[in-house]
């Protein structure tokens, strides 16, 4: 079997790692005989380590945790975590014969790029996972100047590994093209575009738990349930959502919005005219699809940004899979080419006005006529595991 390791960081909350990465690498294992090794950095507890130590363990996936030190102070801790990440990485190609390694954004580019002259000596396979643009992620929303040092370092460390690496996997055809413009046509066909596949076992519709889950929330015959699942950061502009969802209601009537979130505790009290109408609810990721099976209409938005190019949406798959009619903004990666013509995606641009007038015209008009099923069906087909592991699979077996 090939030997590949993937490395990642990641805080002490992160769920990619397994409700992404673990069942694609498990789907490649299975279809491609590539055995996956993992190598995480994080700052999780000891609890959560050995939560997914057993978890990779169980689908057969060797998993290994190194701590990210915060202290005496968070940048020295990060630099002397890479500095030691390096020795660790280089350790474990020799050791376990390792034939390929995988980092993925950032920080593990940086170990890496320490490693080139070792990794090309030894013809160990590069293959960077850059993710979307995490960088221009963190400059549109977060608190990275594009005129700062870290910026500057953290860039060129990207840059480097972009031309340097084997091969590079992205998320969207216009992550590609923007690195392309980067580092010079000539690395095109290096380039290859995986999808973040989720489980169509897994999330499919229930009829029994959308009957026990509508009663439970007091919805009543005929009631409209608006459904956002996800992260509650600036980013996902939830204002945004509840406007639109309060206009319909002012306009007419008989709905309520569920907020299914690991943040929901941080939402506050829906008081006067919401209360009642705002279900906030954290729940266990395995019950994310009972309770999507109790939604009529879903939001995928996002805050217009330069980064969201590089970006495909999780959620937007997670809706579609469960036959969800959704509701999606304009500028997020390649989904206006994939819905186009769609009637059951209603696509919206944030920065006009009247975007909640179309939507809720999209739902009185069109929504009541669409088939369920056929929404799964192209769900499935564009978003689930199936083509993930296709697509990371040739990427890992094939040689350029």
């Amino acid at each position: 079997m090939k030997k590949v390791l993937f490395i990642t960081w990641d805080s002490d909350s992160s769920n990619y790692l397994e409700n992404l990465f673990l069942p694609i690498f498990k789907g490649v294992k299975d279809r491609y005989a590539i055995q996956f090794h993992v190598m995480q950095f994080s700052w999780a507890g000891p609890e959560e380590v050995q939560r997914l130590k057993r978890l990779s363990e169980s689908m057969g996936i060797a998993y290994v945790q190194y701590p990210v030190h915060k202290k005496p102070h968070a940048f020295l801790g990060v630099l002397w975590t890479v500095y030691k990440g390096v020795y660790h990485i280089r350790n474990y190609v020799q050791e376990h014969s390792i034939q390929t390694v995988m980092p993925r954004s950032t920080m593990p580019a940086m170990m890496v790029n320490r490693l080139l002259d070792y990794l090309k000596k030894n013809e160990v396979e590069v293959v960077f996972d850059a993710d979307g643009l995490p960088l221009q992620e963190r400059l549109d929303y977060a608190s990275l100047k594009s005129d700062s040092k870290h910026y500057k370092i953290l860039k060129r460390e990207e840059t480097k590994l972009l031309k340097w690496a084997d091969k590079v996997l992205v998320r969207t055809q216009k992550a590609k093209e923007i690195h392309l413009d980067l580092i010079g046509r000539a690395h095109a066909d290096k380039f290859h575009v995986v999808t973040n596949g989720r489980d169509a076992g897994f999330f499919k519709p229930d009829p029994a738990a959308r009957k026990e889950i509508r009663e439970k929330l007091g919805l009543g015959e005929g009631e409209l349930l608006f459904v956002y699942s996800g992260s509650l950061g600036p980013q996902y502009v939830f204002t945004e959502m509840l406007m639109l969802f309060y206009q319909y209601f002012l306009e007419f009537g008989k709905a309520k919005f569920l907020v299914l979130s690991r943040s929901a505790g941080d939402l506050p009290p829906m008081t006067g005219n919401l209360e009642g109408l705002v279900i906030p609810l954290a729940l266990d990721f395995q019950e994310i699809p009972r309770y999507l099976s109790a939604a009529d209409v879903a939001f995928n938005f996002r805050l217009p940004a330069p980064s969201l190019v590089g970006i495909a949406p999780i959620k937007l798959g997670e809706y579609l899979m469960m036959g969800i009619p959704t509701i999606t903004s304009k500028g997020i990666g390649d989904t206006e080419d994939l819905i186009a013509g769609k009637d059951f995606c209603c696509l919206v641009d944030l920065k006009e006005p009247d975007y909640p007038d179309k939507a809720i015209a999209w739902i009185r008009e069109v929504l009541p006529g669409l088939e369920r099923d056929a929404i799964r069906a192209f769900g499935v087909n564009e978003f689930g595991l199936d083509r993930s592991v296709e697509g990371y699979g040739k990427c890992l077996v094939y040689s350029e």
